[in-house]
């Protein structure tokens, strides 16, 4: 990227649970994935990489998990919240610089403008923590889409709780509800996951389809079949 003036970013990351640490974590992934993909031209990439760093990790995940904290005026999450967002504005800059411009400067104590600001360095201290939520995301992906509760505890279960919502036990069919009533079936979706994971190993086994395939679609069912391995194996598969 471009040197910029060595205007520092202002607020300090003080992480203090698992969110925070991971989406700092994640922060860093996609500042390396944006640059790469920069690097060799493929705008839409990126734009589909910081899509996803914002709607999925930053605001589906981050915000609402750390939603309490910030409601109790928490000063270590206040803090972090706000050298993660300055983070994201900054990586999102290059394909929205009206937008983040204008909310870099409601954020407190803006010494300059975003579009003189650094560009964000590596900060690989957190770099251990990028699949902290794994388990929880996978726990999430299969109660809405089944209705079926992977068993957690401690921060995944607060974290769970706090994303997903699921709402009280009932008390006549034991399932959970989301809007509404969603009882859930294990055997059901290890089927369901079983018959996945084979559709996709087929598709990856066939040579063919590996070589002519765009990367992306190719690469896109590898995560795929990884997803569902996992989740087969959150339910005892």
């Amino acid at each position: 990227m471009p040197a910029h003036p060595a205007v520092p970013i202002l607020a300090e990351a003080r992480p203090a649970s698992p969110e925070e640490r991971w989406i700092l974590a994640r922060l860093d992934v996609a500042r390396a994935e944006v640059e790469e993909h920069f690097s060799t031209f493929r705008f839409s990439a990126a734009a589909d990489a910081l899509y996803h760093l914002t709607f999925d990790d930053f605001c589906d995940w981050y915000a609402e998990a750390i939603k309490p904290r910030l409601y109790a005026k928490d000063a270590g999450a206040v803090a972090t919240a706000l050298a993660a967002l300055e983070r994201l504005l900054s990586l999102l800059h290059p394909v929205m610089p009206h937008v983040t411009e204008e909310i870099w400067s409601h954020l407190p104590a803006r010494a300059t403008r975003l579009i003189v600001s650094p560009w964000p360095e590596s900060d690989p201290r957190h770099e251990a923590d990028a699949r902290a939520l794994e388990h929880v995301q996978d726990a999430a992906a299969i109660f809405r889409r089944s209705g079926v509760r992977i068993a957690l505890e401690g921060d995944e279960l607060r974290i769970f709780e706090a994303v997903v919502r699921p709402g009280k036990v009932s008390e006549k069919t034991g399932g959970f509800v989301l809007g509404m009533k969603a009882t859930g079936s294990v055997e059901l979706e290890k089927a369901r996951l079983e018959k996945e994971i084979a559709r996709a190993e087929g598709m990856l086994a066939n040579e063919r389809f590996v070589a002519n395939a765009p990367m992306e679609v190719v690469e896109g069912e590898r995560a795929k079949l990884a997803r569902y391995r996992r989740e087969l194996d959150a339910l005892g598969g």
